[in-house]
Protein backbone atom coordinates (compact mmCIF):
# COMPACT_ATOMS: atom_id res chain seq x y z
CA UNK A 1 0.00 0.00 0.00
CA UNK A 2 3.22 2.35 0.78
CA UNK A 3 4.80 1.43 -1.98
CA UNK A 4 1.36 2.51 -4.32
CA UNK A 5 1.11 5.60 -2.68
CA UNK A 6 4.69 6.50 -3.06
CA UNK A 7 4.50 6.11 -6.85
CA UNK A 8 1.33 7.92 -7.24
CA UNK A 9 3.09 10.71 -5.67
CA UNK A 10 5.94 10.58 -7.60
CA UNK A 11 4.00 10.57 -10.96
CA UNK A 12 1.58 12.92 -9.96
CA UNK A 13 1.49 16.14 -12.26
CA UNK A 14 -0.44 19.25 -12.50
CA UNK A 15 -3.40 20.30 -14.73
CA UNK A 16 -0.85 22.31 -16.52
CA UNK A 17 1.39 19.34 -17.51
CA UNK A 18 -1.47 17.03 -18.36
CA UNK A 19 -3.18 19.45 -20.69
CA UNK A 20 0.58 20.87 -21.66
CA UNK A 21 -0.02 20.33 -25.53
CA UNK A 22 -3.48 21.63 -25.55
CA UNK A 23 -1.76 25.11 -23.87
CA UNK A 24 1.34 25.53 -26.47
CA UNK A 25 -0.86 24.92 -29.46
CA UNK A 26 -4.24 26.80 -28.62
CA UNK A 27 -2.03 29.74 -27.38
CA UNK A 28 0.77 29.94 -30.15
CA UNK A 29 -2.28 29.53 -32.80
CA UNK A 30 -4.35 32.13 -30.80
CA UNK A 31 -1.71 34.63 -30.59
CA UNK A 32 -0.58 34.62 -34.49
CA UNK A 33 -4.19 34.25 -35.31
CA UNK A 34 -5.24 37.52 -34.30
CA UNK A 35 -2.02 38.86 -34.73
CA UNK A 36 -2.98 37.91 -38.46
CA UNK A 37 -6.15 40.67 -38.19
CA UNK A 38 -4.22 43.14 -36.54
CA UNK A 39 -1.59 42.90 -39.16
CA UNK A 40 -4.12 42.87 -42.02
CA UNK A 41 -4.81 46.61 -40.82
CA UNK A 42 -1.19 47.68 -40.10
CA UNK A 43 -0.78 49.55 -43.03
CA UNK A 44 -2.60 52.50 -44.83
CA UNK A 45 -5.76 52.32 -43.60
CA UNK A 46 -4.16 52.45 -39.85
CA UNK A 47 -2.00 55.14 -40.99
CA UNK A 48 -4.48 57.40 -42.84
CA UNK A 49 -5.97 59.83 -39.59
CA UNK A 50 -9.58 60.11 -41.59
CA UNK A 51 -10.02 56.25 -41.05
CA UNK A 52 -8.72 55.95 -37.84
CA UNK A 53 -11.74 55.44 -35.44
CA UNK A 54 -13.36 53.11 -38.18
CA UNK A 55 -10.06 51.20 -38.85
CA UNK A 56 -10.39 50.42 -34.97
CA UNK A 57 -13.43 49.39 -35.14
CA UNK A 58 -12.82 47.21 -38.06
CA UNK A 59 -10.44 45.28 -36.00
CA UNK A 60 -12.00 44.70 -33.12
CA UNK A 61 -14.58 43.60 -34.86
CA UNK A 62 -12.86 41.36 -37.26
CA UNK A 63 -10.54 40.30 -34.05
CA UNK A 64 -13.03 39.55 -31.46
CA UNK A 65 -15.26 37.40 -34.39
CA UNK A 66 -11.97 35.21 -35.24
CA UNK A 67 -11.31 34.97 -31.45
CA UNK A 68 -14.32 33.82 -30.72
CA UNK A 69 -14.86 31.65 -33.86
CA UNK A 70 -11.17 30.02 -34.27
CA UNK A 71 -10.90 29.13 -30.49
CA UNK A 72 -14.79 27.47 -30.58
CA UNK A 73 -13.64 25.62 -33.77
CA UNK A 74 -10.09 24.17 -32.24
CA UNK A 75 -11.80 23.09 -28.94
CA UNK A 76 -14.58 21.44 -30.25
CA UNK A 77 -12.28 20.41 -32.69
CA UNK A 78 -9.57 18.53 -30.60
CA UNK A 79 -12.73 17.14 -28.69
CA UNK A 80 -13.95 15.15 -31.78
CA UNK A 81 -10.54 14.23 -32.58
CA UNK A 82 -9.88 12.95 -29.13
CA UNK A 83 -13.65 11.21 -28.97
CA UNK A 84 -12.62 9.73 -32.41
CA UNK A 85 -8.96 8.23 -31.21
CA UNK A 86 -10.82 6.50 -28.00
CA UNK A 87 -13.57 4.96 -30.42
CA UNK A 88 -10.84 3.47 -33.15
CA UNK A 89 -8.70 2.13 -30.25
CA UNK A 90 -11.92 0.72 -28.49
CA UNK A 91 -13.11 -0.91 -31.65
CA UNK A 92 -9.23 -1.94 -32.66
CA UNK A 93 -9.29 -3.10 -28.83
CA UNK A 94 -12.27 -5.32 -29.27
CA UNK A 95 -10.92 -7.34 -32.12
CA UNK A 96 -7.91 -8.08 -30.73
CA UNK A 97 -9.47 -9.31 -27.70
CA UNK A 98 -11.26 -11.53 -29.65
CA UNK A 99 -8.08 -13.00 -31.40
CA UNK A 100 -6.48 -13.48 -27.93
CA UNK A 101 -9.51 -15.81 -26.87
CA UNK A 102 -9.99 -17.38 -30.57
CA UNK A 103 -6.81 -17.18 -31.95
CA UNK A 104 -4.41 -17.88 -28.91
CA UNK A 105 -1.45 -19.56 -30.27
CA UNK A 106 -1.57 -17.24 -33.46
CA UNK A 107 -1.14 -14.80 -31.09
CA UNK A 108 1.26 -16.62 -28.90
CA UNK A 109 3.59 -16.66 -32.08
CA UNK A 110 3.10 -13.13 -32.95
CA UNK A 111 3.92 -12.04 -29.25
CA UNK A 112 7.08 -14.18 -29.36
CA UNK A 113 8.01 -12.83 -32.79
CA UNK A 114 7.71 -9.22 -31.57
CA UNK A 115 10.01 -10.23 -28.29
CA UNK A 116 12.56 -11.53 -30.40
CA UNK A 117 12.58 -7.96 -32.63
CA UNK A 118 12.83 -6.47 -29.29
CA UNK A 119 16.24 -7.98 -28.21
CA UNK A 120 14.71 -10.94 -26.10
CA UNK A 121 16.30 -15.03 -26.99
CA UNK A 122 13.62 -17.32 -28.21
CA UNK A 123 13.85 -18.60 -25.03
CA UNK A 124 13.01 -15.34 -23.30
CA UNK A 125 10.50 -14.66 -25.81
CA UNK A 126 8.29 -17.89 -24.97
CA UNK A 127 8.91 -18.15 -21.31
CA UNK A 128 7.15 -14.19 -21.64
CA UNK A 129 4.85 -14.76 -23.83
CA UNK A 130 3.36 -17.95 -21.63
CA UNK A 131 3.47 -15.48 -18.74
CA UNK A 132 1.44 -12.62 -20.83
CA UNK A 133 -1.53 -15.15 -21.96
CA UNK A 134 -2.06 -15.44 -18.03
CA UNK A 135 -3.81 -12.24 -18.17
CA UNK A 136 -5.59 -11.44 -20.65
CA UNK A 137 -5.99 -8.01 -20.09
CA UNK A 138 -2.29 -6.90 -20.09
CA UNK A 139 -1.71 -9.43 -23.07
CA UNK A 140 -4.51 -7.15 -25.64
CA UNK A 141 -3.01 -3.85 -24.30
CA UNK A 142 0.81 -5.06 -24.85
CA UNK A 143 -0.22 -5.92 -28.72
CA UNK A 144 -2.72 -2.62 -29.11
CA UNK A 145 0.86 -1.20 -28.81
CA UNK A 146 3.41 -3.02 -30.11
CA UNK A 147 1.90 -5.00 -32.68
CA UNK A 148 -0.74 -2.56 -33.60
CA UNK A 149 1.63 0.45 -32.89
CA UNK A 150 -1.48 2.19 -31.03
CA UNK A 151 -1.06 4.72 -28.11
CA UNK A 152 -4.00 4.36 -25.36
CA UNK A 153 -6.39 7.20 -25.56
CA UNK A 154 -8.25 5.92 -22.94
CA UNK A 155 -6.63 8.86 -19.88
CA UNK A 156 -7.72 11.21 -22.03
CA UNK A 157 -10.70 13.44 -21.40
CA UNK A 158 -11.79 14.90 -24.57
CA UNK A 159 -13.84 17.51 -22.70
CA UNK A 160 -10.82 18.66 -20.48
CA UNK A 161 -8.86 18.71 -23.76
CA UNK A 162 -11.34 20.63 -25.61
CA UNK A 163 -11.84 23.04 -23.09
CA UNK A 164 -8.04 23.39 -22.45
CA UNK A 165 -7.55 24.29 -26.34
CA UNK A 166 -10.57 26.79 -26.12
CA UNK A 167 -9.49 28.66 -23.02
CA UNK A 168 -5.39 28.46 -23.92
CA UNK A 169 -6.51 30.40 -27.70
CA UNK A 170 -8.97 33.28 -25.88
CA UNK A 171 -6.77 34.12 -23.39
CA UNK A 172 -3.52 34.32 -25.60
CA UNK A 173 -5.16 35.29 -28.53
CA UNK A 174 -6.75 38.38 -26.72
CA UNK A 175 -3.60 40.18 -26.08
CA UNK A 176 -2.57 41.36 -29.15
CA UNK A 177 -6.04 43.05 -29.31
CA UNK A 178 -6.02 44.39 -25.85
CA UNK A 179 -4.32 47.49 -27.32
CA UNK A 180 -7.32 48.30 -29.67
CA UNK A 181 -9.70 47.92 -26.81
CA UNK A 182 -8.39 50.16 -24.17
CA UNK A 183 -7.11 52.80 -26.53
CA UNK A 184 -9.97 53.02 -29.40
CA UNK A 185 -9.37 56.20 -30.10
CA UNK A 186 -5.23 56.55 -29.28
CA UNK A 187 -2.89 56.31 -32.39
CA UNK A 188 -2.87 53.32 -34.61
CA UNK A 189 0.76 53.52 -35.29
CA UNK A 190 0.90 53.40 -31.11
CA UNK A 191 -1.39 50.80 -30.91
CA UNK A 192 0.30 48.13 -33.68
CA UNK A 193 3.47 48.83 -31.59
CA UNK A 194 1.73 47.64 -28.62
CA UNK A 195 0.03 44.98 -30.21
CA UNK A 196 3.19 43.33 -31.34
CA UNK A 197 4.95 44.11 -27.91
CA UNK A 198 1.97 42.36 -26.25
CA UNK A 199 2.26 39.05 -29.10
CA UNK A 200 6.19 38.61 -28.25
CA UNK A 201 5.35 38.66 -24.05
CA UNK A 202 2.55 35.99 -24.57
CA UNK A 203 5.05 33.63 -26.58
CA UNK A 204 7.76 34.37 -23.83
CA UNK A 205 4.84 33.67 -21.21
CA UNK A 206 4.38 30.57 -22.86
CA UNK A 207 7.67 29.80 -23.25
CA UNK A 208 8.05 29.99 -19.36
CA UNK A 209 5.69 27.75 -18.90
CA UNK A 210 7.20 25.18 -21.44
CA UNK A 211 10.17 25.58 -18.98
CA UNK A 212 7.91 25.70 -15.83
CA UNK A 213 6.42 22.35 -17.04
CA UNK A 214 9.00 20.60 -18.62
CA UNK A 215 11.86 21.52 -16.68
CA UNK A 216 14.29 21.86 -19.80
CA UNK A 217 16.99 24.74 -20.25
CA UNK A 218 15.27 27.87 -19.99
CA UNK A 219 16.64 29.60 -23.07
CA UNK A 220 15.79 26.70 -25.37
CA UNK A 221 12.15 26.56 -23.74
CA UNK A 222 12.17 30.42 -24.73
CA UNK A 223 13.62 30.34 -27.92
CA UNK A 224 11.99 27.37 -29.61
CA UNK A 225 8.65 29.03 -28.66
CA UNK A 226 9.38 32.56 -29.29
CA UNK A 227 10.95 31.18 -32.57
CA UNK A 228 8.60 29.37 -34.58
CA UNK A 229 6.05 31.86 -32.77
CA UNK A 230 7.52 34.76 -33.93
CA UNK A 231 8.16 33.32 -37.21
CA UNK A 232 4.55 32.45 -37.79
CA UNK A 233 3.89 36.08 -36.50
CA UNK A 234 6.31 37.54 -38.88
CA UNK A 235 4.47 35.68 -42.05
CA UNK A 236 1.16 36.87 -40.62
CA UNK A 237 2.25 40.78 -40.88
CA UNK A 238 3.56 40.03 -44.24
CA UNK A 239 0.78 38.76 -45.43
CA UNK A 240 -1.55 41.50 -43.81
CA UNK A 241 0.48 43.99 -45.51
CA UNK A 242 -1.06 43.09 -48.73
CA UNK A 243 -4.25 43.56 -47.91
CA UNK A 244 -3.61 46.93 -46.17
CA UNK A 245 -6.51 49.45 -47.36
Amino acid sequence: METQETMKAEHESSPFADYFKEIIYGGIDGIVTTFAVVAGFAGASLANDTTTQISFVIVLLFGLANLFADAASMGLGNFLSVRSEKDLYHAKRKKELVEVQTKTEDEVRETIAIMEEKGFTQEQAVQLAEIYRTNEEYWVDFMMQHELELADPRGENEIFTGLATFFSFMVFGAIPLLPFMLHSSGDPKTAFMYSSFGALCALVALGLLKWKVIGSRLSSSLFEVVAVGGTAAVLAYMVGTFFSL
